[in-house]
């Protein structure tokens, strides 16, 4: 059986969405086809762990409000109560289906048609849906097919519709196939932590090097970059300046504009000045405490971008273009920085990462032992609750650096989050542990806990929670598992301060064990981790650090697919159409419809569109296309023959168009014929035959 990597179900026919779905899957790289599940089979499908929803490794649902009709509760039609039942009812399904799968799902909510839908029962539907799964990790919800959405003229076929059930037109497809795949895409992909930009060129147009702070321009397509920067802060991105300019300069640009969405205060740090940009990030990064795999490097100048690429392979360094109103749009269509499932410990990020700078300054000014002292450090443990639920998934996530076993979120057993802060602040909810009892051993299966946090003791608070936890429930141990990863170093060097046994288990993975009045009585010694006593030997088995998508890929996207039309221009670039010599005009119109319908491209005008691997619904969008391009409706029972060829077909077009012609035009032509002299007439035909 084929792998499935995208599977769909609609309350339409929704198989006009495959071949652009598997465009943007090769695009992507993503291995695995599309599967559809029968038609109108939307709650079936989604409750069947064996459909194909069930064994794909994303899911698609499509849902229009009129088409709801007869579904568990009634018609979505008829009163709001039906409707509001309804769409519990799907909420419920997909909750369902994504939990039982462990795999994310998208929901669009589809525009109703023309003729029959209501308005209002798409928005009331649509705004209901949306609440249900507000904040929700698994499933996520789509009531448009922005930023690729056509004009509305290009959204409905009626004639398709009417035809087949298929409501809307090739474009809108390749619209809402873009759409779903970029929201999965920010749904599995790692989210950037960073987003480091240059100054000239990027914020503002001229160099305030040359032109002086008050001669840079800020119009109206740089603003938008500026509040696509403030919308990314607004998530819990950390903005960084990275720029070569005097410092002074730059500060005084934006005490010149204090009406920009970005100011000072929001950005996390800044390196201004004459070194390396890749030098810069990689200063940046250590000053945040987080890894270059985190950052996106934004700068127009191409040579600044190939020395960053160079320096700074693991960030995803990305080039603007040099216009402003160009570098926005680039901006709508940079999929890394889609924002979703954003927290409120996101939206507090720079706050934290500010206040970490005034305890970095606090700690410079006394001993390390005094620093401590005076933190006035308060950790909260507590059971993890369902509205903890968001922010354990991001933390399992998102934590790398001291995250012992290299899980995320764990099945099962208790989990416990940890609360933090001192007296410069609100760490927020920064640690998470799961456990399990086996035997006589707290097992614990994670145990994680924020960079920001890191250092401060807090780690020992949480295996001193344990120890007292286990010792409460009669168990004699707890088990700490380890596996080592490229990145959490710092989590090898506190296992290292343990009074702890190591247990194999498997080729890189360990139990650390320690005696439960052990564990309960471990606390923090504010001493170098170089100077700590050496623990249990260190096990081999590291994994390497992801490293982001490829700029080039981004960068395509974010240029060249940024609408319907040229997403559509892209799919039909890889078929070809074979020039037959001496075709007619709508023959050879016919030959490109199939060649980017159909799996196998006519060669001749004798091709028959079912030898070629039409069928009933490629039919129904040829019809659609011929009735667009030539103003014809092609008879069923002219298609559904063997001798259905490109000749053939190409006939039966010209003599609808003949027949179509209206009596008052052939009447006009006949009187425009009956005012040419004979003379005319011949030269008329003369000029037609050459």
């Amino acid at each position: 059986m084929d792998k499935i990597g995208l599977g769909v179900a609609a309350t339409f026919t929704a198989e006009p969405l495959g071949d652009a779905l598997r465009f943007w899957l090769a695009e992507l790289d993503i291995e695995g086809g599309v599967g559809f599940a029968p038609y109108d089979q939307v709650f079936p499908s989604l409750l069947d762990p064996g459909s194909v929803l069930g064994r794909a490794g994303a899911v698609a649902v499509l849902v229009r409000a009129e088409d709801l009709h007869g579904k568990p509760n009634g018609d979505a039609q008829g009163g709001t109560g039906e409707l509001d039942a309804v769409a519990t009812d799907l909420a419920a399904a997909l909750r369902t289906s994504a939990r039982a799968s462990g795999t994310p799902h998208v929901l669009v909510v589809c525009p109703p048609s023309p003729e029959h839908g209501s308005p209002e029962a798409h928005a009331r539907l649509a705004a209901g849906l949306v609440r249900e799964f507000e904040g929700d990790r698994t499933v996520s919800v789509l009531t448009s097919a922005e930023p690729y959405e056509p004009a509305p003229e290009a959204v409905h076929d009626a004639f398709a519709d009417r035809t087949g059930n298929v409501p809307y037109t090739e474009r809108y497809f390749a619209a809402l196939a873009a759409a779903v795949v970029r929201r999965l895409h920010a749904m599995t992909t790692p989210r950037p932590k960073v987003v480091a930009v240059d100054c000239d060129g990027t914020l503002w147009d001229g160099v305030v090097g040359e032109d002086g702070p008050g001669g840079v321009v800020i119009g109206p397509q740089r603003l938008e970059i500026w509040r696509e920067l403030a919308r990314q802060v607004a998530a819990g991105r950390l903005l960084c300046l990275c720029s070569k300019n005097e410092e002074e300069d730059v500060r005084e640009v934006f005490a010149r504009h204090p009406e920009l969405p970005v100011g000072l205060d929001d950005v996390a740090a800044l390196r201004i000045g004459w070194e390396a940009k890749s030098r810069a990030l990689r200063s940046l990064a250590a000053e945040l405490g987080l890894g270059l795999d985190s950052f996106v490097f934004l700068d127009d100048s191409p040579v600044e971008c190939a020395e960053v690429r160079a320096g700074c392979p693991e960030a995803l360094t990305l080039r603007l273009p040099a216009d402003a109103a160009g570098a926005a749009d680039f901006l709508r269509h940079c999929w890394p920085l889609d924002l979703t499932g954003v927290t409120e410990a996101d939206r507090e990020r720079t706050r934290r990462y500010q206040e970490e700078r005034r305890r970095e300054q606090a700690r410079n000014e006394m001993s390390l032992a005094d620093f401590f002292a005076a933190l006035d450090l308060r950790v909260t443990i507590t059971p993890a609750g369902p509205e903890h639920e968001g922010r354990a998934a991001q933390l399992a996530e998102r934590t790398n650096q001291f995250n012992l076993s290299g899980t995320r979120l764990p099945d099962g057993g208790e989990k416990f989050v940890v609360d933090v802060r001192d007296r410069f602040g609100d760490y927020g909810i920064v640690g998470l542990t799961g456990v399990r009892v086996g035997g006589d051993t707290l097992r614990v299966g994670a145990f994680l806990l924020s960079c920001r946090a890191l250092g401060r003791g807090v780690e020992h608070r949480m295996l001193a929670h344990l120890g007292a936890l286990a010792r409460e429930r009669g168990l004699a141990r707890v088990a700490l598992a380890f596996r080592p990863t490229e990145r959490n170093q710092p989590a090898r060097d506190f296992l290292a301060t343990l009074p702890a046994t190591v247990d194999p288990d498997g080729e890189a993975a360990a139990w650390y064990v320690l005696d439960a009045g052990a564990a309960a009585a471990v606390v923090h010694s504010p001493v170098p981790v170089e100077e700590r006593a050496a623990g249990p030997a260190e096990i081999t088995g590291a994994t390497p650090a992801a490293v982001p998508a490829g700029w080039a890929s981004v960068e395509r996207i974010a240029t060249r697919l940024t609408g319907a039309d040229a997403i559509l221009d892209a799919m039909r670039a890889t078929r070809t159409v074979t020039e037959v010599a001496g075709a007619s005009p709508v023959e050879a119109a016919v030959m490109r419809m199939w060649a980017e319908l159909l799996d196998v491209a006519p060669a001749s005008v004798g091709d028959g569109f079912f030898q070629l691997g039409g069928h009933s619904l490629r039919l129904v969008q040829f019809m659609a296309r011929v009735r667009a391009e030539f103003g014809v409706e092609l008879p069923f029972d002219t298609l559904y023959t063997t001798s259905f060829t490109v000749a053939e077909v190409a006939k039966v077009i010209e003599e609808r168009q003949l027949a179509d012609t209206g009596d008052e035009e052939l009447a006009g032509l006949l009187d425009e014929l009956a005012g040419l002299s004979d003379e005319e007439i011949d030269a008329l035909l003369d000029s037609g035959n050459g």
